[in-house]
């Protein structure tokens, strides 16, 4: 019995585990931690974990101690900690980091793993959110303080899902900049921090959200949306599912018998929650979201105009002039984008026939489709599919 005791010891492992618990992403990431551990050891997991919690307690001194106290494994998520990593980039003690910039450790290539929220999820998300509000007139990004990267791809997301349905984004850095905006605009900022902060500024210039601008954050950290004015609506990424992800990575390096190559993982999107900051209770608003969602759902089944106008059961002139006021464009323009979106995806993602993706996309005529298309890209749909696939 003893000696079953000390080998149980022998085979318990230190980790040493940084993660900034001031918001929802530390708590959410260290639940998926716990869960990893429950669901694979039950009440027998065998790490002994350090736990640091704050950016003032993960340093360079506190990491080489680490290391000669015997830590067989690293999970660090504490951003802005990233120049006192150099302790780990000569060595190959199984690491993961999560949501960390890695130009520390950078030349290493094995027994490291870079985990992220995967920024296309997060961006696409906005991007169709806000879009089947049917209430904006254009669409602008406002970056995080200093545009990190993380930032650069969440705005480059955003911007290319737009652009696939016929929609341009504007570009924002400072929360002042919003005076560039026209009313009526839809704003999706990086994080809950920045978008607190464009709240903050429309209502020092006495601008209403959502009544002149609506804004969607990233994080959904309740302590800032629920005491912003009026409370943020915000992308909760899976920060569990993260805190999972790195606890299964890091648990399969420590048993490899040889160190693994460096690899990448993206974790996705829990779900958005609504709130006031892009609320649109009028009729109008109603009324434009029902013809988008129609129109995104039907557009490649031929649909027109008259389709479009039945389902809502009004006036011709009424859908028009609402689409045209809360969209900035026609209801033919809305469903000829959302065909085009669909032609040009499958230009490239399938070997599908130009004239069976004609129409299978809504184009009764392959030879109107062929036009139209050289005509709103200066380019044919062969030359397409050649470019973007080289």
């Amino acid at each position: 019995m003893v000696r079953m005791k000390a080998q149980s010891a022998k085979q318990r492992k230190k980790v040493f585990v940084a993660l900034r618990m001031a918001g929802i992403a530390g708590q959410g990431k260290l639940a998926g931690i716990f869960s990893y551990l429950s669901e694979r050891y039950g009440d027998a997991a065998p790490w002994d974990i350090e736990f640091v919690r704050t950016r003032g307690e993960l340093t360079r001194a506190r990491l080489l101690h680490a290391q000669e106290a015997g830590a067989r494994g690293f999970i660090l998520s504490i951003p802005g900690a990233e120049n006192d990593l150099a302790p780990l980039a000569v060595t190959d003690v199984p690491t993961v980091l999560a949501d960390v910039a890695d130009d520390a450790l950078a030349a290493r290539t094995a027994n490291l793993v870079r985990l992220h929220n995967s920024a296309r999820d997060i961006g696409r998300a906005a991007a169709t959110y806000l879009m089947g509000q049917g209430i904006a007139r254009a669409y602008a990004f406002l970056h995080a303080v200093g545009k990190p990267a993380w930032s650069a791809a969440r705005f480059a997301a955003f911007r290319d899902a737009l652009r696939d349905n016929g929609l341009w984004c504007t570009e924002l850095d400072n929360p002042v900049d919003v005076v560039r905006l026209k009313k009526g605009t839809a704003v999706f900022a990086a994080n809950d921090d920045t978008a607190f902060a464009l709240l903050e500024r429309l209502r020092a210039r006495r601008l209403k959200a959502p009544g002149d601008f609506a804004v969607l954050g990233v994080d959904n950290d309740t302590l800032i949306c629920e005491n912003a004015r009026p409370r943020l609506s915000s992308i909760q990424p899976d920060f569990e599912e993260e805190g999972f992800a790195a606890a299964k990575a890091l648990d399969e390096m420590m048993r490899a018998p040889h160190p693994l190559p460096a690899r990448t993982l993206l974790a996705g999107i829990k779900r958005i929650v609504r709130r006031e900051s892009t609320a649109e209770i009028s009729h109008a608003g109603r009324l434009v979201q029902r013809a988008v969602a129609y129109i995104d759902a039907h557009a490649l089944e031929g649909i027109g105009v008259r389709d479009v106008v039945a389902h809502l059961g009004c006036s011709r002139r009424l859908a028009d002039m609402r689409f045209r006021q809360l969209q900035g464009r026609t209801i033919l323009d809305a469903i000829m984008e959302r065909r085009l979106a669909e032609v040009r995806r499958r230009l490239v993602e399938t070997r599908e026939a130009i004239d069976a993706i004609a129409l299978d996309c809504g184009f009764a005529n392959p030879i109107y489709l062929k036009t139209l298309f050289k005509k709103r890209y200066s380019m044919t749909m062969r030359d397409f599919r050649r470019n973007l696939r080289s």
